[in-house]
């Protein structure tokens, strides 16, 4: 038996009020998890409007058994049908797919996805538009095979702007490095790091909803037991 952890960490613009990122985990009926990570266009209530749209018609379509490229090319007709092309998301799929022992990454987004298999750090990046505006937008595809030991990490954009505005960036060298030898277990630990540290670059202030979310595969587990922790604010 092989255990498969997931962590998510977001924060709104301003570190006030409602974010305009969605995220949400779910159980694929042929076995495996999906995250879903949608940014709606803006920020604030209305923002988080439509992230939930993406988000929820995403989760309806994986729960009925749809592949991750199918989803990402209906959620994108749903919202540009919805919205007629004004409004536009991001949205990136990271799934492990225990019914075809693969791992798969569906990108509408600008934002990279960093992946660590066999203690090498790469990123999936480039070629991905934004959904809502074109018709016939398609999401950017990637399917690696089942690899214990794998991780798959994104964020959305407000990562990307982190400390701009006091001209600093992330270093992603230290980041990777770590990510290279990191134990899977430890995954959450390495997100609520990771998000520390972006705020710290717009003191405690992000220009933008900052949301990171990520997934791993760990080895041989003999426990059946399943844990989720959360911790939400309202």
């Amino acid at each position: 038996m092989q255990r498969i952890e997931v962590a998510w960490s977001k924060m709104p613009k301003g570190g006030l009020g409602q974010s305009g990122d969605s995220i949400e985990l779910v159980e694929r009926p042929l076995g495996g998890l999906s995250l879903i990570l949608a940014d709606g266009q803006g920020s604030g209530p209305a923002a988080r409007r439509i992230s939930r749209m993406v988000a929820m018609k995403a989760v309806q379509l994986i729960s009925d058994g749809s592949r991750d490229g199918a989803v990402a090319r209906a959620v994108q007709d749903m919202l540009y049908t919805a919205r007629e092309g004004r409004v536009t998301a991001t949205l990136a799929l990271l799934t492990a797919d225990w019914h075809t022992r693969t791992i798969v990454v569906a990108r509408n987004t600008p934002c990279p996805v960093l992946v660590r298999q066999e203690e090498h750090v790469f990123r999936l990046e480039g070629g991905a538009e934004v959904i809502g505006t074109y018709r016939k937008t398609r999401p950017a595809m990637t399917e690696l095979p089942w690899t214990v030991g794998t991780i798959l990490l994104t964020y959305s954009d407000g990562l990307l702007q982190a400390g701009r505005r006091y001209g600093r960036t992330i270093d992603w060298v230290p980041w990777e490095e770590r990510l290279q030898s990191l134990a899977v277990e430890e995954l959450g630990q390495f997100v609520d790091d990771l998000m520390e540290h972006t705020l710290e670059l717009d003191r405690g202030r992000p220009h933008d909803d900052v949301s990171l979310m990520a997934l791993g595969v760990r080895g041989e587990d003999e426990s059946a037991l399943r844990r989720l922790y959360a911790s939400i604010p309202y």
